[in-house]
């Protein structure tokens, strides 16, 4: 039996594979022809075509290390360049569509393990075909990859939470360290996490300690090679990347509402061109060449230095907060429109004609997760492992800059709550009208082979019971 339940998990997974690695690769076909879609974005595709020649971490051949940059997803690239040919479009947006159907194989583990093998399957099949997502698949950006990490990084520790083995810590302090060298903004899961994990084993002090110990040891190892590279390049202690600082400095600029430098005008840039070098003025780098917009397919930052010291970002950092503490009031309102900005609104200037389909869409989405949360809570759901890191995610991109981009790291758990809020609806439209939008094939998930080894992922003293609901028919499923 035990051998013939992981023939049943591994076909499980196997399939879900395929099948959401096939829908992300149809819609994102489909974005593509519909949609204008500016693939190689940022400096990432210049690492990688650097690295892949041989030039190092930089952005041109005998330029400065890049220090700014996270290393991960350029040798991502410099993977697929090597292999597929330089600036290739198609194989990265194919390694990057089974990339997210590996987060979808994610989705299906918590949401079978939480709640009900219906709610993972029919939550992965919705990550495979959401659209922002696919759109962020054909672009050569971080965030596929993040997304994964992030997403391994909740589940590992949703599985401590319930292990509480240090080997479970282990794997979420690695897992955490590798979403940071994707972007190093995930860095900050790293205390947070930890400290609700003291508190959860507030009772059993010892188990907290060696929990908190094992967490730092897989972090810090995991991240070392890079910290002793970025060491030897400046002599500074630099975990992942600089730029912290300038992002808090730009995001909090009251002159450009806190948005990033290219989505504004050009006296508003050059306003921020000279604020900018102001802050730089001391370290006597003002004169130092901004990246300018490439005559390639790319998109860069107008503004950004080429390369920002540790020295640099720490002024960034003290002037950033010296404009919050200037204009508190006017900079808790932009860190409200902040928030509204992460989940709604479209940073290309070229696709805003989108922007009232956007806010529609995403208004409907957050709303059915927000029902979601409502039920897990009502019917004893662990919330506290899956909310944390998004709260994290929104807080930290309200608090230096933000675009619907950046809460793509956050739809897969937002899916598993989304699926949970459409299922109450489900079901109380059919126990009011008999109406069943046509999801009574759900019931049908039990006895396929998804379904049955999807089973043996939850274990109940650790999942939310799903609830049992009534189909047309009168029958009772769990869906």
């Amino acid at each position: 039996m035990p051998a013939l339940n992981r023939s049943l998990k591994w076909l499980s997974l196997c399939t879900i594979f395929v099948l959401c690695f096939a829908l992300r690769v149809g819609v994102g076909a489909a974005v593509d022809a519909a949609v204008p879609v500016i693939k190689r974005a940022d400096v990432y595709s210049d690492i990688a075509a650097n690295l892949t020649r041989g030039h190092g971490f930089v952005a041109e051949p005998g330029g400065a290390p890049i220090m700014w940059r996270a290393p991960l997803y350029p040798a991502f690239l410099a993977v697929l360049y090597a292999l597929f040919g330089e600036h290739n479009e198609t194989a990265v947006f194919v390694a990057q569509s089974a990339l997210d159907a590996i987060t979808a194989m994610l989705i299906f583990y918590l949401g079978a393990r939480l709640f009900s093998e219906s709610v993972g399957l029919v939550s992965a099949l919705i990550f495979a075909l959401h659209p922002l997502s696919a759109y962020y698949s054909l672009r050569f950006l971080s965030e596929p990859l993040f997304t994964l990490a992030f997403t391994a990084a909740i589940a590992a520790w949703i599985v401590a939470v319930r292990v509480r083995r240090v080997m479970a810590y282990l794997a979420v302090g690695a897992l955490i360290a590798l979403a940071a060298l994707v972007k190093p903004v995930a860095l900050g899961l790293w205390p947070l996490l930890m400290a609700c994990a003291c508190y959860q084993l507030r009772r059993e002090p010892r188990r907290a300690l060696s929990a908190a110990i094992a967490w730092t040891i897989a972090c810090l190892m995991v991240l070392a090679p890079w910290a002793a590279r970025n060491y030897r390049l400046t002599g500074e202690l630099v975990a992942v990347a600089t730029g912290g600082g300038y992002a808090l400095w730009l995001g909090n600029q009251m002159v450009s509402e806190g948005l990033e430098d290219w989505e504004v005008d050009e006296s508003t840039r050059a306003h921020l061109i000279e604020r900018r070098d102001v802050v730089l003025a001391p370290a006597g780098s003002s004169d130092r060449p901004l990246v300018s917009v490439s005559d390639r397919a790319t998109i860069r930052s107008a503004t950004e230095p080429v390369y920002i010291t540790v020295q640099e970002d720490h002024a960034f950092s003290l002037a950033a907060w010296r404009e919050i503490a200037s204009h508190p009031f006017d900079s808790a309102l932009l860190t409200v429109r902040k928030v509204f900005r992460f989940w709604f609104r479209i940073f290309l200037p070229d696709n805003r004609w989108a922007q009232p389909s956007i806010v529609l869409f995403q208004t409907v989405f957050l709303a059915l997760a927000v029902m979601g949360m409502l039920e897990a809570r009502r019917q004893g759901g662990i919330l506290l492992p899956l909310m944390v890191p998004i709260i994290f995610l929104t807080a930290a991109h309200a608090l230096t800059f933000a675009t619907i981009r950046y809460s793509i790291p956050a739809l897969p758990v937002m899916t598993l709550l989304m699926t949970v809020g459409l299922r109450v609806v489900v079901h109380r439209l059919n126990e009011r009208w008999g109406v069943s939008l046509g999801l009574s094939w759900l019931r049908w998930l039990r006895a396929a082979p998804s379904g049955v080894s999807a089973s043996l992922y939850r274990e109940t003293p650790f999942m939310m019971r799903p609830a049992r609901m009534k189909d047309s028919d009168g029958s009772k499923s769990c869906v």
